[in-house]
């Protein structure tokens, strides 16, 4: 047997019964998912038998290697590879007892500085954060955290820009990690009430993709849900009757501070004030026995009081009906009056006569 044959029965029986000479497989369609900095590292095996092992080496560009052993066919090394600004290579085996297959390699990164598209086949990306909308009038409202505030890492410590496009217009908006949130505001045109509009956004924060779709309905703007006008109408007439009830005060006001005052006695009350509208004061009775310069000094008293009062109270008698000095009280001063008596001769004392008035005294 020719040497040249003895090779080729070889290699046929090695293919055919690659345990008995040492040969194992090497795993196929390695790939990984590196998303939301969780990486999970996916192959495939054609023939897996009962002890066979695989080992995973992760290598990182600026740290050391680990290696950890699996009987699956996929492995989550999101802690083997934490620090997202760092290159990771990652090696595949097949190990059956003490024979090995041939690694299997492939290379992602996180970082801008390291992606190369030649050498990287994998994009790791992020999720858009999450989205809160609201609706005013014709304004939707977006908002949403930085990215470093979901995640923590390091790599996310700077601006976040990001755009968002709708009824193709795209605008550029950005934000910084210590602004509390995120915001935008989208205008819409009246046509849009009533409809649902889709809203696409996609942000770059490190050389890391992300984005989002977001279908936001808007109400159809009813009276029930727009009360503008209604507050403002009724702002308007409050305003109105409240200036309304002051001018009809001031001129109440205007009216009441016309009408005269009407001296009280005038309207049956007694001239001397202090006194009660019903008691009539009553007439100092002069002796015939009294000293005739009391007499004249109490004359020039009364006289003086009588003028004082009548100096102080200014009345329009022209204004003052005959109703009003027509009293039900006859004892009243409207109605009659001492001065108004007949006079009358008074002997004040042996040879001294005066004029009085009222009534005449009983002759002795």
């Amino acid at each position: 047997m020719s040497k040249d044959l003895v090779v080729q029965f070889g290699v046929f029986y090695a293919l055919l019964f690659p345990g008995v000479f040492g040969f194992v497989p090497s795993p196929t369609n390695v790939s990984v998912v590196c998303h939301n900095f969780v990486n999970v590292l996916f192959w495939n095996y054609s023939n897996p038998t009962e002890p066979l092992k695989f080992g995973v080496k992760v290598e990182p560009y600026e740290s050391a290697s680990q290696t950890v052993d699996t009987s699956q066919t996929y492995l989550d090394i999101s802690s083997y590879s934490r620090d997202a600004d760092d290159d990771y290579f990652v090696f595949v085996t097949a190990h059956d007892g003490q024979e090995k297959s041939e690694n299997v390699s492939i290379r992602f990164t996180y970082s801008k500085d390291y992606f190369d598209e030649k050498k990287h086949k994998y994009k790791c990306s992020l999720d858009f954060p999450a989205l809160n909308t609201s609706v005013h009038k014709d304004v939707i409202e977006v908002s949403f955290q930085h990215p470093f505030m979901l995640h923590k890492q390091d790599i996310l410590n700077e601006e976040f820009k990001y755009t968002i496009t709708h009824d193709e217009q795209k605008v550029l908006y950005s934000c910084f990690e210590d602004e509390e949130l995120c915001t935008a505001e989208i205008h819409l045109n009246q046509s849009t009430a009533g409809q649902c509009v889709e809203l696409k956004l996609e942000g770059m924060i490190a050389g890391i993709p992300s984005y989002t779709y977001r279908n936001v309905c808007v109400p159809q703007q009813t009276p029930e849900t727009d009360k503008t006008g209604l507050i403002a109408a009724l702002l308007g007439g409050g305003t109105i009757v409240l200036f309304i009830i002051m001018g009809f005060v001031w001129l109440l006001w205007r009216k009441l501070s016309r009408i005269p005052i009407i001296p009280e006695f005038l309207v049956c009350r007694n001239v001397i004030p202090g006194q009660s509208p019903t008691t009539q004061a009553e007439p100092t009775a002069i002796s015939q026995m009294t000293p005739q310069g009391y007499t004249h000094l109490l004359k020039e008293e009364i006289f003086s009081y009588a003028n004082t009062i009548l100096d102080d109270t200014v009345v329009d008698l022209t204004e003052v009906s005959e109703e009003d000095m027509d009293c039900e009280d006859s004892e009243g001063f409207g109605r009659s009056s001492d001065y108004n008596s007949p006079k009358f001769l008074q002997e004040m004392s042996p040879g001294d006569i005066t004029e009085g008035y009222g009534p005449r005294p009983p002759v002795l």
